[in-house]
């Protein structure tokens, strides 16, 4: 019989605390850079008080047509290389 025995750190990952505290700072860091632009947006939107142009039927249509151009662009650009 083998008894091949391998251990790995306490923790039971294969990658180091330093390694994973990297990772998390980093995600930690994308999610802020990605809240920029969204917080900027919706100061610009109650400055300029846009809440009642996108209302009623207007503001469906409107939705529904950047929903779905977003959607054929990313279908489009899917597999560019950037």
């Amino acid at each position: 019989m083998n008894d091949n025995i391998t251990t790995i750190d306490s923790l039971g990952y294969g990658t180091s605390a330093a390694a994973r505290n990297k990772v998390l700072r980093n995600t930690y860091w994308l999610l802020s850079l990605s809240l920029v632009p969204t917080v900027l947006g919706a100061w610009v939107g109650v400055s300029l008080n846009l809440a009642p142009l996108f209302q009623g039927l207007l503001g469906f249509i409107l939705f529904l047509a950047v929903a779905v151009g977003c959607i054929i662009g990313i279908e489009k650009t899917k597999n560019s290389a950037a």
